[in-house]
């Protein structure tokens, strides 16, 4: 979280990782962040995390509103139940449809970003950022993580509004940064396209 900070994190989600030292240890963690650790279908009451976490957070960005929230993946059977202790898991899909929403209509928010660490998909019927996706109505992009997925261009994927959202993963350990450009017009407001980018780290010193 020191390192986050450096490099200058906006906001970050929490991860079935962050449990490894209990959630004790994740709350001991927290003040090296300077960033808000975001998430919407954890409920920490009766917790040592409870208001230590918030749902959503809205940048500013150049006269843009940005509005970000974030989601986890069902902890049951991935992580020691004495390491979350009573942490309730909510649904996320409910939870993503519920905070887009109230961002893009409510918030007025140009860009909705959805920071996911529900993992990119699974030959299951487990919940994925690409079914997120695909039953989104207000999502523009979902940044995810959990599967490690090296991606060298992002899935586009089609919202209940047969509108085409973004899914990207950035693999894991740092090894790759990537990029998505979003283009709005003065105006309006409106998106106009988006271009991405994907550096290797091990290959390149450009950042």
């Amino acid at each position: 979280m020191k390192l986050m900070t450096k490099l200058g994190y906006d906001a970050a989600t929490i991860g079935n990782h962050d449990f490894d030292n209990g959630i004790d240890g994740l709350v001991k963690q927290l003040p090296h962040a300077g960033f808000p650790m975001l998430n919407t279908n954890y409920n920490f009451d009766g917790t040592s995390m409870k208001g230590k976490s918030t749902a959503y957070k809205i940048f500013e960005k150049e006269g843009l509103k940005v509005g970000v929230f974030g989601v986890g993946i069902e902890l049951a059977g991935l992580v020691d139940k004495r390491l979350y202790g009573a942490t309730k898991y909510l649904d996320p899909i409910a939870q993503s449809l519920k905070y887009s929403s109230y961002l893009k209509r409510r918030k007025k928010c140009d860009l909705v970003i959805c920071l996911s660490h529900l993992g990119q998909s699974y030959e299951n019927d487990k919940i994925s950022d690409i079914k997120l996706a695909k039953i989104s109505k207000d999502i523009d992009l979902i940044i995810g993580g959990h599967t490690h997925t090296f991606m060298d261009e992002p899935v586009k994927v089609f919202n209940q509004h047969q509108r085409e959202i973004i899914v990207t993963q950035a693999g894991w350990a740092g090894l790759r940064v990537g990029r998505i450009d979003y283009l709005f017009t003065r105006n309006s407001g409106m998106k106009i396209k988006s271009t991405s980018t994907m550096i290797d780290l091990k290959k390149s010193s450009e950042i």
